[in-house]
């Protein structure tokens, strides 16, 4: 006998009444493998499998690959997606997933469930898990390349505007370093969790953060070396910006709030300051969960609906803050718990 299939507004019925009458259905939605922070090679197949215990109307599955830091507000879904799973699949709504050749570092596996024919990934419920994994290609590092010119010219010494506009101090931009492997294959490797390490010759011209990321801070010439494994290359870098004093503004998104499926949040970034006073830009990203609606991610409160999950989840969000000179801060984290 095949199993009962519940519809969608049924179970959407259900979670709210149980919400209401302060009860949680015994649902259970759970990546159980491959496991949270285990090592896999590029390329490789992995099994995936699901506790999915007394979940009821669940028709498919969806797999999705994201880098660590991806913004799922800006990437295509349909990109990522890795696989399909259905009751037929063995195991039931698992299966065996590729890793991405191309990839090197800690990845995102997200598994987002649908009911009813319909995505779960709307604005009343939202059926997921996600773990981070760590992804290691087993060829051998042959040489570390810049995917820009050299030696990288910024401001006037490049005799025209670089990665937009740079002509301003505290400008960020995030350098494009790649790794040439034994297997034909080019990855990046720009990522701190790539095992990638940064040392700038002179932090009062340029300055770089774990994750590869560049702020101009002074005139002048330096050297930028960058290892990994056991390669290493060194990049020229040649600035010349004006001059004038302008500090980088600090990004503030606020404090982890933990609410109930159903409430409206508001994404607070008010906090953020320039230390020169001057007025900001903002920008709201999501890094963790499966993709919500955000309403104004360019203002400085950005508000979302809660949807509906069944078990506690996570909803990371990220805000970076750029002066009126284009100085721009470090994104800073919160997160967002849902509760049923």
């Amino acid at each position: 006998m095949s199993p009962t299939r519940v519809p969608l507004n049924t179970v959407v019925l259900l979670t709210a009444f149980a919400i209401l009458l302060g009860h949680q259905p015994a649902w259970s939605f759970s990546i159980i493998e491959p496991k949270e922070s285990s090592v896999h090679q590029s390329g490789n197949h992995i099994p995936v499998a699901l506790d999915l215990r007394g979940l009821p109307g669940v028709t498919r599955v969806n797999y999705y690959w994201y880098e660590e830091f991806d913004d799922m507000l800006r990437v295509s879904v349909e990109e990522k997606l890795a696989l399909v799973a259905t009751d037929k699949s063995t195991p039931p709504f698992g299966g065996n997933i590729v890793v991405p050749e191309e990839a090197m570092g800690t990845y995102r596996l997200l598994a987002v469930a649908e009911q009813g024919g319909r995505q779960s990934q709307h604005e009343s419920l939202a059926i997921f898990d996600e773990i981070l994994i760590q992804i290691e290609p087993s060829a051998e590092l042959l040489e570390i390349d810049f995917q820009t010119d050299k030696p990288l010219r910024l401001g006037r010494a490049g005799g025209a505007r670089v990665y937009d506009q740079v002509d301003f101090l505290g400008k960020t931009l995030e350098l494009p370093v790649i790794g040439i492997f034994s297997d034909g294959m080019t990855r990046s490797i720009r990522a701190q969790s790539t095992g990638t390490t940064y040392q700038s010759a002179n932090d009062n011209i340029i300055s770089v953060n774990p994750n590869g990321v560049l702020r101009l801070v002074g005139n002048g010439e330096t050297v930028l070396t960058v290892k990994n494994r056991n390669q290493e290359a060194t990049l020229d870098i040649l600035v010349e910006v004006n001059d004038e004093p302008n500090h980088p503004p600090v990004s503030n998104p606020g404090t982890t709030q933990t609410v109930s499926s159903g409430t409206r949040v508001t994404l607070n970034g008010l906090a953020s300051y320039d230390p020169d006073g001057g007025s900001l830009q903002y920008h709201w990203e999501q890094v963790r969960g499966s993709k919500v609606p955000l309403l104004d991610p360019y203002s400085a409160q950005s508000k979302l609906l809660a949807p509906f999950v069944v078990e506690e989840r996570i909803f990371r969000f990220t805000l970076r803050v750029t002066d009126i000179l284009g100085a721009d801060s470090l994104p800073a984290f919160v997160d967002v718990i849902i509760t049923p």
